[in-house]
């Protein structure tokens, strides 16, 4: 694969403009594809200050997320896969929250959200240090599966077609079949809330139509369906990210009727990864 070219900014909050010590907490990155950023939501300045305004930091966030994500002003604002979209989000940060000039990096990869989370372990928070609590479903699923060593598991598949009816097949995230007192299969998908319309409307379609073959060809398996969990988008949201929430709603609805268990929190997150863990257990004692 050909490396790609990327422009990325760090977001930086500075305590004391005198001193202008900074402390990196974010990172933007601008490909072909559009824009996308990285925020460390649950930052804590140096020192642990008493005084650090958390009720301005979730301001600020919002703000710059609206700039990013929020209707297109075209009087005001650049075009957004413009470099100069990046030098006008440059200008618009001042005081204790800032940008640094726009970089370029060239990756081999793709997608560019995984740019954003290298650069993001890279320049702000390294995987050596605690890792953040995950606050949606399936990033606290997946992290479950990494922390208990399951995603490695001999017997539990990753990413491979399933044959549903003659030659019929589907992928699905996971699966593995549970022997031990039955001959079930359990397939389990994911619908995640990204930060790009697109690919959530593709992986809600996805699943919907993986569930609805499975009932239709009778299929025997188990399926679960984890999903992040949506807050109603904000009046300044983009038309299409309020589309995009009510078909989001509507998904749901439809896939507790289709599917055997709709995963819609970190906790029931937590329960699945320990029942996957226990079925697995148990499946290598029987073989």
């Amino acid at each position: 694969m050909n490396e790609r070219p990327y422009l990325y900014q760090i977001i930086r909050y500075v305590p004391d403009l005198r001193r202008m010590e900074p402390q990196n907490i974010g990172v933007l990155v601008q490909g072909q594809s559009g824009v996308t950023c990285r925020l460390w939501t649950r930052f804590r300045p140096l020192g642990d200050k008493p005084d650090f305004d958390y009720a301005n930091f979730r301001k600020w966030r919002e703000f710059f997320d609206a700039e990013i994500n929020g209707p297109q002003i075209k009087m005001f604002q650049p075009p957004r896969e413009s470099p100069e979209f990046l030098e006008y989000l440059q200008s618009r940060c001042k005081g204790n929250y800032i940008l640094t000039r726009p970089l370029q990096v060239a990756m081999q990869a793709e997608d560019i959200d995984e740019v954003r989370d290298y650069l993001y372990e890279t320049v702000v928070r390294s995987p050596d240090e605690e890792p953040e609590p995950a606050e949606q479903p399936v990033r606290s699923f997946r992290e479950q599966l990494q922390s208990k060593k399951l995603d490695k598991h001999p017997l539990l598949h990753r990413d491979e077609y399933v044959t549903i009816r003659g030659g019929d097949s589907e992928l699905f995230r996971w699966h593995y079949d549970k022997n031990h007192g039955s001959n079930t299969t359990i397939l389990i998908d994911t619908v995640q809330w990204l930060g790009r319309i697109r690919y959530t409307q593709f992986e809600l379609e996805h699943v919907l139509n993986a569930a609805n073959r499975l009932r239709s060809a009778r299929f025997p398996a188990e399926f679960i369906v984890v999903m992040d969990e949506v807050a109603p988008p904000s009046d300044l949201a983009k038309d299409a990210t309020k589309r995009l929430y009510e078909n989001y709603l509507k998904g749901q609805e439809t896939l507790r009727g289709l599917s055997d268990e709709v995963v819609s929190s970190v906790s029931e997150s937590e329960v699945l990864a320990a029942r996957i863990e226990t079925d697995l257990r148990e499946l290598l004692q029987t073989r």
